[in-house]
């Protein structure tokens, strides 16, 4: 199985990724940085998608899209996470 339902983060207290946890700090205020692309070296702006995230994921002024996540483990070097790795979200 891949993917989920829309915004399913938005439920999950904790997550494993390959064999690191991550505890969820809550929704992730959105800055502009997603409406930016690389393009042959520059840079291009736009509206979209914050534009359309807003219109419907705003909370008190404030537009919320994904979750921080926390490095749940006590690990005193770099942590990597690869494309393909599983991730296990807990609800409870």
């Amino acid at each position: 199985m891949s993917g989920g339902k829309p915004y399913a983060e938005d439920s999950w207290r904790s997550i494993k990724i390959g064999d690191k946890n991550f505890m969820s700090l809550g929704g992730c205020n959105r800055c502009q940085m997603i409406n930016m692309t690389a393009k042959g070296g520059t840079v291009h702006r736009s509206n979209e998608p914050l534009a359309t995230i807003a219109s419907y994921r705003r909370l008190k002024g404030k537009i919320y899209f994904g979750i921080l996540l926390r490095l749940d483990d006590d690990i005193q070097q770099d942590v990597w996470l690869s494309a393909g790795q599983e991730i296990f979200a807990n609800t409870d």
